[in-house]
């Protein structure tokens, strides 16, 4: 059953919805379009979510063994839900975030684009077309730099060991099969190999937020370097 925290989400999600139509439906006849696009497109990114975001179960930090779920920005598998495939309603809530995102970005790209508009018809044309493509692809493209993901929430010794784990990623990213912009801590964990320290494990982000695989981290027993590390598929994990 949904929480008290996901039935607010879903109540000021719902607002924002439903005011964001309002004033579709005041500025442009097509809004009916504009909205039965959304429709659709909100549920494919949810979908998407639950494919790109995913959080395995994890033990830094937990007393015993932390559910992981995937999707995002709310989770719509979980562990406790896993034989039931996916929860519903947390599938719709995230589909309604995601249309309130979709809803807003058009009206930010429709108020740039008026102001566009304004000049020679030539210069509107492709002017137009140049603003709309980068507000389309730039911000998708480049969002890992500014929106990180969702990943392991540790605290404690192994947080710590994780954040000097972060600063060293650039020792191994070349070794990545697509560029990485970004990276989402999975677990922390003793080292494979029998020497003391911990071993970091990160799933690494691509543009438009495309899973390439997972980075592993072998840190020395004060836990400020990497000694040792590389990269998996995405198939793969950081503990075979």
């Amino acid at each position: 059953m949904p929480s008290w925290g996901a039935a607010f989400l879903a109540v000021v999600m719902l607002v924002l919805a439903l005011l964001l139509i309002i004033w579709w439906r005041q500025q442009s006849f097509r809004w009916p379009v504009l909205l039965v696009v959304c429709l659709a497109l909100a549920p494919l990114l949810s979908w998407w979510s639950g494919k790109a975001f995913e959080v395995p179960a994890y033990r830094a930090g937990c007393d015993g063994l932390c559910p992981g779920y995937s999707g995002a920005p709310v989770a719509i598998l979980t562990e406790e839900n896993a034989a039931a495939g996916f929860s519903a309603w947390r599938f719709a809530l995230n589909s309604l975030v995601y249309l309130v995102i979709l809803l807003s970005w058009a009206a930010i790209l429709r108020s740039i684009l008026r102001r566009v508009n304004q000049g020679s018809a030539r210069r509107r044309k492709g002017l137009g077309a140049l603003v709309a493509g980068g507000l389309v692809v730039l911000p998708l493209g480049l969002a890992p730099l500014y929106l990180p993901p969702p990943e392991a929430q540790v605290r404690g010794d192994s947080l710590r060991v994780a954040i000097n784990a972060r600063r060293e990623v650039y020792l191994y990213d070349q070794d990545a099969s697509l560029p990485v912009l970004r990276v989402a801590l999975e677990d922390v964990r003793p080292r494979l190999d029998g020497q003391p320290g911990l071993r970091v494990c990160l799933r690494t982000y691509s543009y438009f937020y495309v899973p390439s695989g997972h980075m592993y981290l072998d840190m020395t027993p004060e836990g400020v370097h990497s000694n040792g590390g590389g990269v998996r598929a995405l198939d793969k994990t950081c503990w075979q």
